[in-house]
């Protein structure tokens, strides 16, 4: 049996945060990247276990016309056990006392988890208010060698 789920709304200690990141794929920060870009968000939800980050999503934007979900990402071990659609509720909640009418609110997906986020209302563009969305892959795909 797994230990109970606790969300929390908080911002994480930016080591969990470097630690899930790297645990799901999405590539180490520094401590002072992670710092920083966590200081700089607008709502936090984290999912503990055993006092453990194991779930976590965040809000990013200027907290009136736009809002951008980031970093939604679930623990390998908490998987199955409806972490991401917690975190997803407590989100979608936020946004519905903070965003407006006029607010944008988007996210970019992990390839192939397109389908989980559209259960939560969001549609896959282009549609009838958005193209198809760019990314600017210059800096992602820096040569390290």
């Amino acid at each position: 049996m797994n230990a109970a789920l606790d969300i929390r709304l908080e911002k994480p200690h930016y080591l969990d945060y470097i630690r899930i990141r790297k645990e799901v794929g999405f590539g180490e920060v520094s401590p002072e990247q992670s710092q920083q870009s966590l200081d700089n968000s607008l709502f936090f939800v984290c999912v503990y276990q055993a006092e453990k980050l194991v779930g976590f999503g965040r809000v990013v934007g200027d907290g009136v016309l736009f809002f951008y979900i980031s970093d939604v990402v679930v623990s390998p071990q908490a998987k199955g056990q409806g972490v991401g659609s917690m975190l997803m509720n407590e989100i979608i909640s936020y946004l519905k006392k903070s965003a407006t009418r006029l607010s944008t609110i988007a996210l970019l997906t992990a390839p192939g988890k397109e389908g989980f986020y559209t259960k939560f209302g969001f549609e896959i563009c282009p549609n009838k208010y958005f193209g198809q969305g760019l990314s600017y892959l210059k800096l992602i795909e820096l040569d390290t060698s």
